[in-house]
């Protein structure tokens, strides 16, 4: 039986245009300090989950899980302008 680990961070990723240089990074957006977000692999599978202090629903799983074998950094790229259009 697989154990459960869980990792938080404080920190979104945008994407930063760079036109002299033709291409663009992938940048940390830090979040306010009410904020913060949680990946949890439980098994094969990871889920992102958002903690605020402002809002009603204090803590909200975002959908969709992924396979354990995407990086932390995979998910919070591909969740992050959901955390920010719904949470920012």
């Amino acid at each position: 039986m697989g154990s459960m680990r869980v990792t938080r961070y404080d920190f979104t990723l945008c994407r930063v245009e760079y036109p002299l240089e033709r291409g663009y990074r992938m940048e940390h957006s830090q979040l306010p300090d009410w904020i913060h977000v949680t990946i949890t692999e439980d098994g094969d599978s990871k889920y992102l989950t958002v903690y605020s202090r402002l809002h009603v629903n204090k803590e909200v799983k975002i959908n969709p899980s992924y396979s354990s074998k995407f990086s932390d950094s995979d998910i919070i790229k591909d969740l992050s302008g959901e955390i920010s259009s719904r949470f920012l």
